[in-house]
């Protein structure tokens, strides 16, 4: 019971949900003291903060990104095209500076386990986002998968991509250069649309790959699943972002 309930009020006292309670708590003060239109702006954004913060929502958000994804038990391809997903640049690690951020490193255990059972080549996709970067997502990349044992000679660095519709335009040089003719796209589920996109643009013919699906036929949810948590808010940010970039691109591009 005592470890029920410490599941239970554990999300209340940890930024989302503690905002969530100061705000009700400033909803009823509110009430109490007669301004309505104070204590119904409080209770909206309470609402509002809550909604976003739980896991149903940010799967609703995600279901229309990941509809119809599924791994392939087998592939056919001569080359991984793997995109990056950020870092953290000057992250000490025990061989060298800067750590995967969480996106890439899903896609790059991915990306390792693949070359492991097919024995083809990695294009590790990504270059410094930021002009205060140290370094490229693509080379803190290739030192991991070096470090779980892929053979440097298999991976190829292109770190010149700021964004997704770059990492296509620059994905489809690496690919004529080398001669890859059946380029496997490796991404997130949810932003497996965007890159789609971008490579159908740039005319770059590809088989998309998911890796981290996190919405799937049937899922079940708990009464934990209801309760705020920022794990929940960066997933509903996440597919919003995705959403939000769509419709970037298919005005721009």
């Amino acid at each position: 019971m005592l470890f029920v309930l410490k599941k239970i009020i554990a999300p209340f006292i940890l930024p989302p949900g503690l905002f969530v309670v100061l705000l009700g708590t400033v909803g009823c003060w509110a009430l109490c003291k007669g301004k309505r239109a104070c204590a119904l702006w409080a209770v909206a954004t309470g609402t509002l903060i809550w909604l976003l913060s739980i896991v149903p929502t940010a799967d609703l958000l995600k279901s229309g990104l990941e509809e119809n994804l599924m791994p392939a038990a087998h592939i056919d391809a001569d080359v991984i095209l793997m995109l990056g997903g950020g870092l953290y640049d000057r992250s000490p690690d025990f061989s060298g500076t800067g750590t995967p951020g969480p996106d890439t490193m899903e896609r790059l255990v991915t990306a390792a386990r693949l070359h492991r059972r097919y024995h083809i080549p990695i294009v590790v996709s990504g270059g410094k986002v930021s002009p205060f970067a140290s370094q490229s997502i693509a080379a803190v990349t290739k030192r991991i998968l070096v470090d779980l044992g892929i053979p440097s000679d298999a991976i190829i660095v292109e770190e010149s991509s700021r964004d997704t519709y770059e990492n296509a335009a620059n994905c489809k040089l690496v690919c004529e250069s080398y001669g890859y003719s059946r380029p496997l796209l490796l991404t997130s589920a949810y932003h497996i649309r965007r890159a789609r996109f971008s490579f159908k643009k740039v005319g770059l013919a590809v088989t998309p790959y998911p890796c981290a699906l996190t919405t799937w036929p049937g899922k079940a949810y708990h009464l934990h699943s209801f309760l705020p948590s920022s794990g929940a808010l960066n997933g509903t940010s996440r597919a919003l972002h995705e959403w939000f970039g769509l419709l970037y691109y298919r005005l721009v591009y």
